[in-house]
């Protein structure tokens, strides 16, 4: 199993499966915070949601992809643009906690393309906390964890044993209707995997070798373009309406980029900025409606 495809493997899920909804004709779309329940209340037609969430799948691929480019031309592994653990203290409602459950899936998605399975442990515990507060049961039991702690050091089979995981995470969803809390998840997952390849990528100076990687960031753009399109189903929440106000200031500056070939080091500044503004944020608790 390769890199690439293991990652996979793991990371399909997230999406697939925490996006998964019933077959109650009433789709949800706010997002309503409660201390013992996550109330989604809207309704919007089925059809959109379903064809909304297939273009999840199909043109918003979890960081797998734009994490393994990083690997593959040596850019330096940097830990620090990790979202650090102790920031799950920030994550006070649902929708926040939803987001950063994407945002620390795509940290360990990090971690383990760059094998630094010394941190694996600690990102597991902080997921696990975060699927428990959402209602998730079992994904991460002490089976599980046991699991976790016994191919701590092997790639392969701690990539699946955090499949299994997710695996769960989709028994458990499949019977209720989480439609916006997924989004929110999708849309943490890709912005952090963003974040982190141009935190890293930043004083990695253009040549023609790591040419392809503004290429990757470049066509980002689609993505982008995909994700607004996802959470502008559920606008009247507020918390996804500041999201999406967030995520058109970034469309700006890649609007600015008139293509992939040009795109200079100078712009990949200013496009790492917009994005590291939005994601500190979200992981630090701060953003005005949040």
């Amino acid at each position: 199993m390769n890199n690439k495809t293991s990652l996979y493997l793991f990371l399909l899920p997230v999406l697939l499966l925490l996006i998964s909804c019933g077959n109650d004709s009433t789709i949800p779309e706010g997002i309503t915070n409660s201390n013992d329940s996550i109330t989604l209340k809207q309704t919007i037609s089925t059809s959109v949601v379903a064809s909304n969430y297939e273009m999840v799948i199909s043109d918003i691929p979890f960081p797998f992809e734009i994490l393994d480019n990083l690997y593959s031309k040596n850019v330096p592994f940097n830990k620090k643009a990790m979202n650090d653990i102790e920031n799950i203290e920030n994550c006070n409602l649902y929708n926040s906690k939803a987001m950063n459950l994407g945002i620390y899936g795509a940290d360990l998605a990090y971690a383990v393309t760059y094998e630094d399975f010394q941190s694996i442990g600690a990102y597991v515990k902080t997921i696990k906390r975060l699927a428990d507060e959402l209602n998730i049961p079992y994904a991460f039991d002490q089976t599980m964890m046991d699991k976790y702690s016994k191919f701590k050091d092997n790639k392969d089979s701690l990539t699946k044993v955090v499949y299994d995981s997710y695996n769960q995470v989709d028994k458990s969803l499949k019977k209720d209707e989480r439609v916006g809390m997924a989004a929110l998840v999708a849309t943490g997952s890709w912005l952090e995997g963003l974040y982190i390849s141009t935190k890293t990528f930043i004083d990695a100076p253009k040549t023609k070798d790591n040419a392809s990687l503004y290429k990757v960031i470049y066509e980002q753009k689609q993505s982008l373009k995909i994700v607004i399109k996802l959470l502008d189903e559920y606008k009247r929440d507020a918390y996804v309406s500041e999201v999406i106000e967030e995520l058109n200031v970034i469309t700006s500056e890649y609007n600015n980029i008139t293509s992939d070939v040009i795109m200079n080091e100078k712009q990949l500044i200013i496009l790492r900025t917009k994005i590291e503004s939005l994601r500190n944020k979200i992981v630090e608790g701060v953003v005005i409606t949040f």
